[in-house]
């Protein structure tokens, strides 16, 4: 396991994916890393980028336990909480008090979500701009963060370590809150100016080994190799690809995926890059391209 960097190795990087300082520092990389980060960031959209966060946050290992957000935040004590729906908070930031009860004086009515809700809304968010969704996920991500440093307090010494990392997957998640044009600066991130560490509350900690490389392997299973081309016909999108194509992407399982070669071969594919890639064995989530091109997504 890595230990920390010194300040002077840092210093030109940021821990955090979507710093401008990592953008900043782009031009010094080689220049083969260089054109790949450009390239990368000329293809992506805001949706696609979004699904690439919640691609991480249920694939890549974390900290050194190996456990991804995904499946660490569900053992937190801020992972469910009760929320009001969004236009309360729409009236709570127009008028900057508490919102009064709804027409009729009956109160407003709260409702359970958890960690996997709000990733879940921000995949959703990301297909259709679901404005709703998006801003419970933000607000709860708010929460998250929130709750994760009051449970720092009064901290026993044998919770410590289990509660800094706790907090170190809180602010990971918030710093998905209204986030703009500097979503882009994940590629790179991930692609040049790596620090392989998390921000847990004034100090930092090793990113578990693997984290960087599932990373990528995302990257490229949504991305795929920017200085490439694929042709897709679209006689290959038959009924039975077109389905098994929209099963994966619903379910977000995609242990089908060398199925779905099958049925795109018999369709006349014969495109190795499409065909193995499918039955590669690797990770896949929401915004793969070969699912997406099956599915006619831009």
């Amino acid at each position: 396991m890595p230990g920390h960097r010194p300040a002077a190795i840092l210093h030109g990087m940021s821990l955090n994916r979507h710093s401008n300082e990592n953008r900043a520092r782009t031009a010094s990389m080689p220049t083969k890393t260089r054109r790949l980060v450009e390239c990368c960031r000329r293809m992506a959209t805001r949706g696609k980028l979004l699904l690439l966060e919640c691609g991480i946050i249920r694939h890549a290992p974390f900290a050194d336990c190996g456990r991804p957000l995904w499946e660490l935040m569900a053992d937190q004590p801020w992972f469910a909480t009760a929320m009001p729906p969004a236009e309360w908070f729409r009236l709570r930031e127009a008028s900057g008090r508490e919102p009064e009860p709804p027409g009729g004086g009956r109160p407003w009515t709260f409702f359970r979500m958890n960690g996997h809700d709000a990733i879940r809304w921000l995949e959703q968010h990301a297909d259709d701009g679901d404005a709703d969704g998006l801003l419970l996920a933000e607000q709860y991500f708010r929460h998250a963060e929130w709750s994760a440093e009051a449970d720092r307090f009064n901290t026993p010494d044998d919770r410590r370590d289990e509660l800094e990392i706790g907090y170190g997957a809180a602010y990971w998640l918030d710093r998905l809150r209204g986030i703009g044009p500097e979503l882009w600066n994940v590629f790179d991130f991930y692609l040049g100016r790596y620090p392989g560490e998390f921000y847990m509350w004034g100090g930092w900690r090793p990113l578990h080994p693997d984290h960087r490389a599932v990373a990528i392997s995302l990257i490229e299973d949504i991305f795929w190799h920017p200085f490439h081309s694929v042709r897709f016909d679209a006689g290959w999108r038959t009924a039975d690809a077109v389905a098994i194509a929209s099963a994966m992407y619903e379910t977000r399982d995609f242990t089908s995926a060398p199925i779905l070669a099958d049925a795109l071969e018999a369709a006349g594919c014969d495109n190795d890059d499409i065909l193995s890639h499918c039955r590669s064995g690797r990770k896949h989530t929401r915004g793969c391209w070969v699912v997406d091109q099956v599915l006619g997504k831009p």
